[in-house]
């Protein structure tokens, strides 16, 4: 989205921006679309990222242990076969042949142990999924606001290299008619060229923006409207919504180091072992041979010092979540309190801008009209202007601050464009 640049200063604007846009194009190798709203703009950034394929093999990983739950073996079936033969001793013709096949067996609340680990890893993709959304858009908003902001420092010096061109041709124009001295034609001059210099500056900045905001989303425009609304009857202490995407990640975390601690504590006897087989034997040569069905049961008896690592790795685990789980909403509390009193500063600082600018504005038109008829100096008028290019500056930028100050808020209450 360029800045509405009149047609002189954008021959002095363009090469360098198309040259930066240029490049920022080729860092994304994919098709780039225009971005119609914040939320396309999202959805670009995540797919430049890659990272809802994290949530696939979270989902991956929730259907492999509800199978493994539902299934009839707590593990994977073994065959164990065995001879004996006095071959090589008496040589007899005596032997026994074996054969069994062991099946290992859930043991009371296992399997319901499994299938809540796989609830909660099912419910983690899904508040992952909204989560890294969330931190999409913090990403985008930021990057979106500050090429805006600098689009509007480019279009403020634009109006102020078209301001001094004009006064730089009445000072001509008066010169050549003896009017004025030919030394406030070089005084004008020299500040048209000031000006040129922070058009410059200014567009260096935009490009730099422009070029950050293209290599997260891949979108060569900006999202439109990018001005977000702001939450209505904002309490003065607001409290962070139940629904945050980043407290719904950090309790599904919590939940599935739960459920893990709770699947550990229930395997920590292990499994016992159903064996069911055939056995043949005849005791020498010549004699039949004997064939019988067996069956073998093996009970583990679970001695505590065997599963303590493993309880106790599984124990650590879900503290270190809680743990997180409340710095998680300590810092997403403080980062609320700062973006509202960043709405509140921006809306200050804004009032301040507004009637800064309507009294520079009326000095510079009273300093004009006394330039215009002899009664002050080319100095008096240019500072004058300089101080109503300074004010329009800032009644841009604030207006524009005020914007982001509101999306940082939107961020901090976790709304989620969609």
């Amino acid at each position: 989205m360029p800045p509405p640049l009149s047609i002189s200063t954008r021959r002095l604007a363009a090469a360098p921006a198309l040259a930066s846009l240029a490049i920022a194009l080729l860092v994304f190798h994919g098709p780039v679309l225009e971005a119609a709203t914040l939320a396309e703009a999202v959805t670009a950034a995540l797919q430049v990222q890659q990272q809802e394929p994290r949530v696939g093999a979270l989902r991956q990983e929730q259907a492999a242990v509800d199978r493994q739950a539902s299934g009839l073996l707590a593990a994977d079936p073994a065959l164990r076969a065995k001879t004996l033969s006095d071959a090589l001793t008496g040589d007899d013709g005596a032997y026994e042949l074996e054969a069994m096949v062991d099946l290992p067996l859930w043991m009371p609340g296992q399997r319901a142990a499994g299938r809540t680990v796989a609830q909660a890893l099912g419910e983690q993709a899904g508040a992952l999924g909204r989560y890294l959304r969330w931190e999409a858009a913090g990403k985008v908003r930021e990057a979106a606001w500050e090429a805006a902001i600098a689009q509007g420092r480019l279009r403020q010096a634009g109006a102020a290299l078209e301001s001094a061109r004009a006064l730089e041709r009445d000072i001509a124009k008066r010169t050549e008619a003896g009017e004025l001295a030919r030394v406030d034609l070089l005084v004008a001059q020299q500040d048209t060229l000031a000006r040129e210099v922070d058009l410059q500056a200014a567009q260096i900045e935009y490009d730099r923006a422009i070029h950050g905001y293209i290599h997260l989303t891949g979108l060569p425009a900006l999202p439109e409207p990018l001005r977000e609304g702001a939450p209505a009857n904002l309490p003065d202490e607001p409290e962070l919504p139940p629904g945050h995407p980043l407290l719904t990640n950090s309790a599904g975390a919590v939940a599935e180091a739960r459920a893990e601690r709770d699947r550990a504590r229930s395997a920590r006897r292990g499994n016992p072992t159903l064996s069911l087989g055939a056995k043949q034997a005849r005791a020498a040569r010549g004699e039949p041979s004997d064939t019988a069905l067996q069956l073998e049961v093996s009970i583990p008896f679970g001695l505590a010092g065997q599963a303590a690592p493993a309880l106790a790795r599984a124990e650590r685990t879900y503290t270190d979540r809680v743990a997180e789980q409340s710095l998680t909403r300590v810092e997403a509390e403080h980062a609320l309190h700062e973006a509202r009193l960043g709405v509140l500063g921006a809306a200050d600082a804004l009032a301040v801008a507004e009637r800064r600018q309507t009294l520079t504005q009326e000095a510079l038109g009273l300093v004009r009209r006394a330039f215009d008829l002899g009664e002050s100096d080319l100095t008096t008028l240019l500072a004058a202007q300089e101080r109503a290019r300074q004010s329009s500056l800032d009644l841009e930028v604030r207006r524009l601050e005020q914007g982001r100050a509101t999306a940082r808020l939107n961020q901090a209450l976790g709304v989620v464009p969609e």
